[in-house]
C-alpha cells in the first residue's frame, strides 16, 4: 500500500501509510483503492478504502485519509465490521477491558479505546452487531 501511495506522488505520508498498513494489515489480507486528487497529490487531502479480510473475524471495511501538514502528516482511520451476535456479547468477547463512553446518541453505544480513538457499537437486525472503530492520528 505505501509502495502504491508513493508510486502515485504521495510521499510526505507514506511513513503515516505504513503506519496505518501495518496496524491493519497484521496477520490480515488487505486489498485497497486509494481515492487520488488531481497533482499536486503530496499537498492535498488523499483517502483510502479498504477490505480486510481475517479468519478470526468477519471481513471489515476499513477507510483512511491522510493528509500532509506543515507539521507532517495528519491521518485518521475507520474500520467497519458486522457481528452475527449481540453488541454486549461482542464486547464482551473481543473488547474485553475497553470502558464505556458516552452514548453518541440514541442506539449507538460506545467505548473509549484510548486518546483519540473510539470504538462505536449499532445493533443490526435482530441479533446483529456493527462496530465501527475510529482513530484520529
Amino acid at each position: 500500500m505505501t509502495q502504491a501511495a508513493a508510486q502515485a506522488g504521495m510521499l510526505s505520508c507514506a511513513g503515516r501509510i505504513e503506519q496505518i498498513a501495518r496496524f491493519l494489515g497484521a496477520g490480515n489480507q488487505i486489498d485497497f483503492l486509494f481515492f487520488l486528487p488531481p497533482p499536486p497529490r503530496d499537498q492535498r487531502l488523499v483517502a483510502a478504502a479498504m477490505e480486510i479480510g481475517n479468519n478470526a473475524v468477519p471481513s471489515a471495511y476499513a477507510s483512511a485519509e491522510f493528509a500532509a501538514s506543515s507539521q507532517g502528516c495528519g491521518a485518521s482511520y475507520e474500520t467497519v465490521t458486522y457481528w452475527p451476535t449481540a453488541c454486549e456479547e461482542v464486547v464482551v468477547k473481543n473488547f474485553p477491558g475497553i470502558p464505556k463512553a458516552a452514548a453518541l446518541g440514541k442506539s449507538i453505544a460506545a467505548l473509549n479505546a484510548g486518546g483519540n480513538a473510539r470504538i462505536f457499537l449499532m445493533p443490526a437486525g435482530a441479533a446483529g452487531c456493527i462496530t465501527i472503530k475510529k482513530e484520529l492520528l
